[in-house]
This record gives structure tokens, sequence and C-alpha cells, in this order.
């Protein structure tokens, strides 16, 4: 009997020994796949992490010093040759307004007429956006030095040129048909709204100095709250530099908004000769068609002008910023002094236009 007893109890410990150990090995068969589970996502995290880190085709600075020293050949080029292209703009600029002259009167016979200064007025205003005036010197100028992206900047250079041409028609039809003015009175109107252009030009020059160290300031604090060492992107959970489109999507439609006024509210002289001469020979509605036709002639140069430039910064970025922090801070500093040139030319601009000179700019 006893011995039975025995039995029954060996064989009862040795089933819940053997129980125990079963549970004990497929607790630890789970405990080592869940350590292997995550040691493999934090290998492929680790992995992962290390090639978005790393850039897919470094560039040489042999290669990064000859794209700046090309870039740079070629703007001082351009610089070389811009007063004989800018004299020769103006001579044909000179002609196409005795053609316009001619073509309003011959109108006046023969309404044909209408269709060789339609055509002529779009050259015209082609051509005029070559010459010297200050809008292409806004625009460069912003989109070579701030963030912009190539829809937004060709909307503004478009939206700026009609604006030219509705300043133009609305001065000169409200100062001849409400007021009986002369045309000196006409020129004087427009005199002043071109000092108006000029203050527009300070005020967005001001404003792009502000945001610039206004986000200087914001980086300097971000780096103070962040004292251990982070990356660009490091996991932490927080943002340590915004990229270079992202800094200047808060408040770019204000500063597109101050550009379409500052170059769109100096009205085009070739529009307003154009309407003077019509009103004289009684055609005003086609110096109001042959007006709005310069515009689409200047927002086809300006736009090819605004992606010149854009293409331009593009491949200057391309070959000389490394990493996210460069790129941000190089971004920083250069629209810092995109801002201090918009001030330095608008002043000039005011103080050469207070003394009666013509802009050279």
């Amino acid at each position: 009997m006893k011995s039975a007893y025995n039995s029954t109890s060996e064989a009862d410990n040795t089933s819940l020994v053997s129980s125990s150990c079963c549970h004990q090995h497929e607790h630890h068969h789970e405990t080592c796949q869940h350590h292997s589970e995550a040691t493999d996502d934090g290998h492929n995290a680790a992995y992962e992490h290390h090639h978005a880190d790393v850039s897919p085709t470094p560039i040489s600075w042999l290669t990064r010093t000859v794209v700046l020293l090309l870039f740079l050949g070629s703007g001082y080029y351009l610089w070389l040759q811009w007063p004989a292209m800018l004299m020769t703009s103006i001579k044909w600029q000179r002609d196409i307004n005795g053609q316009l002259s001619d073509l309003l009167y011959d109108a006046q016979q023969n309404i044909t007429a209408a269709y060789s200064l339609a055509g002529l007025s779009f050259l015209y205003g082609i051509f005029h956006s070559l010459g010297p005036g200050h809008g292409k010197m806004i625009v460069t100028t912003y989109l070579a030095t701030n963030p912009a992206k190539i829809k937004a900047s060709l909307i503004m250079t478009v939206v700026s040129a009609f604006v030219q041409a509705v300043v133009a028609i609305t001065l000169v039809s409200i100062l001849l048909v409400f007021f009986k003015s002369s045309m000196r009175q006409v020129n004087d109107a427009a005199d002043q709204f071109i000092s108006y252009s000029f203050m527009a030009m300070l005020l967005l020059g001001v404003i792009v100095i502000y945001r610039s160290l206004k986000q200087a300031w914001q980086l300097r604090s971000a780096q103070r709250h962040h004292h251990h060492d982070h990356g660009d992107d490091c996991g932490c959970g927080h943002k340590h530099f915004a990229n270079a489109d992202e800094i200047n999507n808060a408040t770019s439609l204000r500063e597109y908004i101050v550009i379409v006024f500052s170059i769109g509210i100096r009205p085009c002289t070739g529009a307003i000769l154009v309407l003077l001469f019509a009103n004289m020979v009684g055609l005003y509605w086609l110096g109001v068609i042959s007006a709005i036709l310069m515009a689409v002639g200047t927002a086809l140069t300006t736009s090819g002008i605004a992606l010149l430039t854009l293409s331009g910064k593009k491949i200057v970025s391309r070959y000389l910023a490394t990493n996210q922090r460069q790129r941000t801070m190089t971004s920083i500093i250069v629209k810092l002094i995109g801002g201090i040139l918009l001030v330095l030319l608008g002043l000039l601009l005011l103080n050469g236009h207070s003394y009666g000179m013509s802009p050279v700019l």
C-alpha cells in the first residue's frame, strides 16, 4: 500500500516538474521571441535611420567650386553685357513708340491697322520689360534670397504685370474723363504713383529683414531648450530645424501682396503713352486693348526672368548645401541680405526720384 502511494506521489511530482518545466520553457521561448522581435525592429529602425541620414550622391568640394565659378562667371559676363543690352532695348522701345503712334493714326482711316497695333503692343511689352525698371530688381532679389515655389512665383509676376496695366488704364481714364487733365498732369500723377511703388519696395525690405531676424531668434531659442545631442531626425519627437520651404510658408502671401503692390502700382509708361495717343485720335478703346497686350508681353518676360532666377538658385543650393541645419541657417542669412538690399535700393530710388533723376535700375 505504501509502495503504491509512493509511486503515485512520485508520478504526481514528476508530472508537476514536467508541467513546470514546460511552462518555464514556453515562457522562455516567448521571452526570447519577444526579445528577438524587439531586436529585429530596433535593428531595422537603426538600419533605416542610418540609410536615411546617408546622402545618396555625395558631392566633392571640387565639383562645388567649379559650379560656383561657372555661375559667377556667367553673372559677371551678363553684368558686362547688360549696358549694351539696355541701350539696345531702349532704342527698340523708342522705335516701337513711334510706330505705335503711326498705327493709331492709320487706324482712323483703316481699322485693319489695329491688328498690327496689337502685335506691336505685345512686342513692346517684351522689350520694355527687358529695359531698366525696379520691378525686375524686386523679383530677382526676392526670389534669389527667399524660398519660393515656381507656381507662386509665376502667379506673382503675371499678376504684377496686369496690375500695372490696370493702374495705367484706371489712372488715365479718371484723369481724362472726370478731370479733363492735360498730358503734363497725367505724367505728374504717374510720377506720384512711382514714388508709392518705391515706398512699397522699401516696406518689403523691412518685412523680409524682420522675418529673417525673427526666424534666427526662434532657431537660437530652440537650440537653448535642447542641450543634448540631436540630429536632423533624431526621433525624440521634436522638430529642431525647419526646411527651406517651411520657413517661408507662414506669411509668404503677405510678402507676395507687397511685391505685387510695389511693382503693379507703378503704371507702365508705354501704356500711358499709347492711351494718350489713342485718346487724341478718338480710339481710346483701342488704346486699352494695346495696354492689356503690353501687359501680356511684360508678364511673359518677367516670368522667364523668375524661372531663370529660381533655376540658378536651385543649382547653387544643390551644390553648396550639405545638411539640413546648414541649409536652414544659410537660407536665413541670405534672406537677411536680400532684405537689406531691397531697403537700400528703395532708398536709392526714392532719393533719385525726389531729385528728378530717372532711376537706372
